[in-house]
């Protein structure tokens, strides 16, 4: 009778050890590393049709439709596809052919503002949200879509086209890199400039009609601007949202007794660990104004997924997805 397996307990210090991660900036090498184990989209299932050749249909909505080629009329076809120039040329009716294009842009829209410098166990959030764009774009890549981002901290943004191949993910890595701010303090003194509002009004400029977009953040700036217009980002394009959130910003630890300091760069404040009351009253409130965030999204129509700063995102991107 074999005994049973040992259940081994994830720690995150051999996890940053072993995978040479400080959990609080991105590096190359680990971006890199998702080239090996993409992140398959998160996306909804895509609905509707669009109308080819003929009375053939396809069941994939957004991705845009290329001309091929003219040819004979035949029985069945279409007639909002005849081409009546060729038809009038040659005397003979003739129709277009179209087929649908290979490629479908997605884009990455990483939030690096202030809330998100900030993780307890394994990485900032930050940090897992270029992980997970990490992972998303080698999955495009591989699928053969093309990529692109749009990238923003507290003082400033940028923007990445979408590009196909090797050379479009090492562009949007190396964007992930630079736009990350190198400690909690270095936008402390600038006021949030870059809103998650005025990201979204960027991304209805940058994405072509029927493009993938998946928005990575906490959410914190959630507002009835950004609500619309995420609504009305979602008529044109199939959005997604990942909510990263981190353990200690759910609930304090009950096993510690002595209080504790956060600093944001400008205030200061105090956790009383040692009152239970005050872990319940932590906790109360950071479930209902996560709860809220969700169900606001939902309300808006956006798919949304909740990921951890706690796990390696490979380890919880089955549930992620599902």
């Amino acid at each position: 009778m074999s005994s049973p397996a040992k259940v081994t307990k994830f720690s995150a210090q051999e996890w940053l050890a072993t995978h040479q991660v400080s959990g609080v900036q991105p590096s190359m090498p680990e971006l890199l590393a998702y080239r090996a184990r993409p992140l398959p989209l998160p996306m909804p299932k895509r609905q509707g049709t669009v109308q080819q050749s003929g009375n053939k249909l396809s069941r994939f909505r957004g991705r845009g439709m290329e001309f091929d080629e003219v040819r004979h009329y035949q029985a069945g076809d279409d007639i909002r596809a005849i081409d009546w120039r060729v038809t009038a040329r040659t005397g003979k009716t003739h129709t277009k052919l179209f087929r649908e294009e290979t490629e479908r842009p997605v884009f990455v829209c990483v939030d690096y503002s202030q809330s998100m410098l900030f993780g307890s166990e394994l990485l900032y959030k930050s940090v897992q949200a270029a992980h997970v764009a990490a992972g998303i774009c080698w999955h495009a890549i591989q699928r053969g879509d093309r990529i692109g981002g749009l990238i923003f901290n507290a003082a400033s943004h940028v923007e990445v086209r979408p590009q196909s191949r090797q050379h479009g993910a090492l562009m949007l890595l190396k964007q992930l890199i630079a736009m990350h701010p190198e400690r909690p303090q270095t936008y402390a003194k600038y006021a949030p400039v870059q809103p998650l509002s005025k990201q979204i009004q960027r991304l209805h400029s940058l994405c072509r009609p029927g493009a993938d977009v998946v928005l990575i953040s906490d959410f914190s700036d959630l507002n009835d601007d950004t609500l619309s217009l995420l609504r009305g980002l979602r008529r044109h394009h199939a959005v997604t949202a990942i909510l990263v959130d981190d353990p200690l910003e759910l609930a304090l630890p009950p096993a510690l007794t002595a209080d504790i300091q956060f600093f944001d760069g400008e205030r200061q404040r105090q956790a009383l660990l040692n009152d239970e009351g005050y872990r319940k009253e932590w906790q109360q409130r950071a479930q209902f104004w996560r709860a809220q965030r969700l169900q606001l999204l939902q309300q808006a129509g956006i798919p949304t997924h909740t990921i951890s700063s706690a796990l390696p995102a490979a380890q919880q991107w089955h549930e992620v997805r599902s």
